[in-house]
This record gives structure tokens, sequence and C-alpha cells, in this order.
């Protein structure tokens, strides 16, 4: 393969990883649009359970009938782990790590807090120059009650946690300050 080919295979793989960043923004900020810009319309959603289906259908279908349930948390993080990415032209298969946490108030009540520990296996196709997901097997391989010591405040400086677009995940480098907080 030479060198323009291998360098192509590297720009779609870093796009796709980018799409998945962007998908983890949008369901940690609450941003349905966000979350499903990452995906085609009608594209497939799986979610395997520790003990069986738990959804097959589109993606708009599951999160219409889950996202309710996400801002019932004070809030989420998700975070990407080893990323595997076969590209073949215009489809490319990942299978992605995920650890996610998702939290609410009372902070000691492991029922209300845990980690989740699953796997995303993607099928993303490239339109126009644009890749999303095409399908995605999701596969839940553990849950873990966890007990947060305390949620962030604004004591020290530290923004609070945010679910909306107006938290600084979404501020521009046109936004910044022009004079740092260490000058």
């Amino acid at each position: 393969m030479n060198l323009d080919a291998r360098v192509a295979i590297l720009l779609d793989k870093q796009e796709i990883y980018d799409l998945m960043c962007r998908y983890c923004r949008g369901v940690d900020r609450m941003d349905k649009e966000l979350t499903l810009s990452c995906f085609w319309p009608g594209a497939i959603d799986v979610h395997i359970g520790r003990h069986g289906q738990l959804h097959t259908g589109t993606a708009e279908e599951f999160f219409d009938r889950e996202w309710e349930g996400f801002s019932d948390f004070t809030a989420s993080q998700h975070y990407l782990c080893n990323m595997l990415i076969d590209v073949d032209g215009d489809r490319a298969v990942a299978e992605t790590y995920q650890f996610s946490f998702y939290w609410r108030e009372p902070g000691d009540d492991p029922g209300l807090n845990w980690l989740n520990s699953n796997r995303y296996r993607d099928v993303f196709e490239k339109r126009n120059g644009e890749w999303r997901i095409l399908r995605r097997d999701f596969l839940r391989n553990f849950t873990l009650p966890i007990r947060p010591v305390g949620f962030p405040t604004l004591e020290n400086g530290w923004p609070t946690l945010s679910q909306s677009r107006e938290d600084l995940a979404y501020r521009s480098v046109t936004d910044l300050p022009e004079k740092s907080v260490c000058d």
C-alpha cells in the first residue's frame, strides 16, 4: 500500500475517533441532537445487557425511549479506551472499549451511582465525505455500584458539572479570555 493510501486510512480513522468523542460529549451534555448526528438516519442499534438483549431497533428509537432516563442523573462521563478500527473504502468496523460513570444525588448511595464497562461494535459508513454509525451493537461487560466522595462545586473555582450546551466543552478558541488565569 502506498503512502497516500496509508495516510488516507489514518485520516479516516481519526475522523471516526472524533465522531466517537462527539458521541460521548452528546450523551454527557444531554445534547440529543449531537448524539443522534453521530448515526445515519435509520441506523440499527442493538443493546445487549448482561442478561440478554435490551433493545433492537433504530438509534432514534433507542434514544427516544432512553433519553428521559439519562436526565435523571446529576451527570455522566463516558471514556473511550481501546479502539480498533478496520477501514475498507467507505465502510469501517470498530470495536471500542468504554467505561461510563453515572451518578446522582445523594452521592453516597451506591444504588444510584455506578460504573459500567461496555463495548461498542460499530459499523461506520462514509457518505459525501462524512463518517457516521450505520449499526451499533452495544455489549455490557459489567456494572459496579460506586460510592462517590462528593460532587464538584465552585468552592475552588472549578466549574460545576453540566448536562447542557452551556458546558465549557462547547466553548471555542475564540471564546477564551485573552489573559490566562495563571498570568
